[in-house]
């Protein structure tokens, strides 16, 4: 896949953005589907934002930080499909301006049960009738991030659909730059579908 070429693994310095095998994932699961917008909570460094813009018509992602909200946008700046947000996820003004709903939510913001669940809360106000809506997660299998696992497992018994795992498996293991390790605990991302 050309789009992963120079596309970082998720290690060291890159710890903080997906897996390639995530976004190896999602790039097979919805290159097919031919769906129009999508909305990232959380852009970090935009390596993964890169990925969905060849996916996706169009692209809106949120990052509170600045400077790594600078970053995104230098290393997606040949991308003229994505709409970048220095804001706040969790402030309702941030989407006064945006669309009223989207084929695609990517969640990967504050990794605590309650903001995961204000995420996939929030997400669901985008729902599309005619469509449906899907959301992605990252880090559902972290060993120090159990927030979003659990938020997720409390949406899937509330309903949403699993629609498969992605990402690397339990076991794969991430070096941080002090050395420190470790290693994820269930897969690294899952896909949820409402009304698809």
């Amino acid at each position: 896949m050309d789009i992963l070429k120079n596309i970082p693994e998720k290690n060291l310095e890159n710890k903080d953005t997906t897996s390639l095998k995530w976004k190896s994932d999602v790039i097979d699961f919805f290159k097919d589907k031919n769906l129009n917008s999508c909305l990232e909570l959380g852009t970090n460094r935009g390596v993964s934002t890169k990925i969905l813009s060849s996916l996706f018509k169009s692209v809106y992602t949120i990052e509170n930080n600045e400077e790594l909200s600078s970053q995104a946008k230098s290393f997606c700046s040949e991308c003229d499909n994505i709409e970048f947000l220095c804001a706040d996820v969790y402030d309702m003004r941030t989407y006064i301006n945006l669309p009223k709903t989207y084929d695609v939510v990517v969640i990967d913001c504050v990794h605590v049960y309650d903001w995961v669940l204000n995420d996939i809360e929030r997400a669901l106000t985008f729902f599309n009738q005619e469509t449906g809506m899907y959301l992605v997660f990252d880090d559902y299998g972290h060993p120090e991030s159990t927030g979003v696992k659990r938020a997720v497992d409390y949406a899937i018994d509330s309903g949403l659909v699993v629609e498969g795992y992605i990402g690397e498996k339990p076991g794969f293991e991430v070096e941080r730059l002090d050395g420190s390790k470790f290693k994820l605990i269930h897969d690294e991302g899952i896909i949820l579908s409402h009304g698809v």
